[in-house]
């Protein structure tokens, strides 16, 4: 949703602090073993729950091959995959960029088929939304082996920060290879975010190399609330970027929100749509039916207030996020991996029956 400048009323308030107030912060914990997933267990079937994410045994793996023809095994996306992993915390992370304090946390690999180093991605935040909501992201990240963060951004009801926002975010990369337990590939980068996170992450990717393929979460361009532009240099017009990002990219979005409302969520001029008509090949589109803005947190249900003012989904909290899951991990298998085995769970015969087949998505790529 667009991140609101100052925004009178109580109305307006409540209504800014759905598409995020400052995320709250993390406490700071050593690397806890959260438990690992077997690389065998139940197979590829139906959805699984959202919320909580209960999945605990990967599925029993195919073989494929990279893009260099290299033999790599293929696992179910939509349940955890075949690596233990660890979580780890640090609240008080300073980027010394911008001076801000970007609380980091991670899930990283602790066993597995493949020793290391690990790809990284990094889930940026909606616009004043918790960077808790997205556990459950890196949570199956990880157990694909990712070393996966959320770098907790700050964002403001004064204004537009676009530039430094993907700063914080691009830090989470000189975060993670200053940690060498997590192992991590620093040269191997995807970025993925939710809302004005989305838009970050893909501003990120126009900015850094080192980020070699992004899929975003119902991004939303723009500045600001009611009355107010998107104005350079601290809002940036992202989407007019897209062309000249020579990378991999992938949109899921919804259209319930496209319109209605005293502001909608998810303005059509503004949401991924609009994004996906400037990539460059390969790029991915996936339109969730009966999804609204929100759909994509991890529990809709404790977003109370604050998500109350999108329109009211039709599809359920947790299918979205159990379809969301799989795409964002099937995703980095195919492009920061080269895993072509990953194709039928973007756009192949796995994506057909089980999402397009039943009504779920739509899918463009090009």
């Amino acid at each position: 949703m667009k991140n609101l400048g100052i925004v009178l009323g109580l109305a307006g308030l409540a209504w800014a602090a759905g598409c995020g107030g400052d995320s709250t912060g993390l406490q700071p914990t050593g690397s806890t073993n959260i438990g690992g997933t077997g690389g065998s267990g139940s197979g590829a079937g139906g959805m699984g729950t959202g919320g909580s994410d209960t999945s605990v045994s990967g599925s029993s793996s195919s073989s494929s091959s990279s893009s260099s023809g290299i033999p790599m095994n293929v696992y179910d996306p939509n349940v955890n995959g075949p690596y233990a992993i660890l979580e780890m915390k640090d609240d008080q992370y300073i980027n010394p960029s911008t001076k801000n304090k970007v609380p980091m946390h991670v899930f990283y690999p602790a066993g597995g088929p493949m020793e290391g180093p690990y790809p990284v991605v990094v889930v940026a935040h909606g616009f004043q939304l918790p960077a808790s909501q997205y556990t459950n992201y890196i949570k199956r990240l990880a157990t694909f082996g990712y070393v996966a963060i959320t770098a907790d951004f700050p964002t403001s009801f004064l204004g537009p920060e676009n530039p430094d926002n993907a700063k914080d975010i691009i830090s989470a990369i000189e975060w993670a290879g200053s940690k060498p337990e997590l192992k991590a590939n620093t040269v191997n980068v995807g970025m993925t975010g939710h809302s004005l996170g989305g838009k970050i992450a893909l501003l990120a990717a126009t900015m850094d190399s080192r980020i070699k393929a992004s899929i975003v979460l119902d991004p939303v361009d723009g500045g600001g609330g009611p009355g107010m532009g998107c104005n350079p240099p601290n809002c940036v017009d992202v989407s007019a970027l897209m062309p000249q990002l020579k990378i991999p990219t992938g949109f899921l979005g919804e259209t319930l929100d496209a319109s209605g409302g005293f502001q909608p969520c998810a303005p059509a001029a503004d949401n991924y749509t609009t994004f996906y008509a400037g990539t460059t090949s390969p790029s991915l589109s996936v339109t969730v039916k009966g999804a609204n803005h929100m759909s994509f947190l991890d529990d809709l249900a404790s977003c109370g207030t604050t998500c109350s003012f999108c329109n009211m989904p039709t599809t359920d909290n947790a299918t979205v996020n159990s379809l969301s899951r799989a795409y964002v991990t099937a995703f980095y298998e195919r492009y920061l991996r080269g895993n072509t085995g990953y194709d039928t769970y973007l756009t192949g015969a796995e994506a057909q029956a089980r999402y397009v087949d039943k009504g779920l998505v739509t899918i463009e790529s090009k």
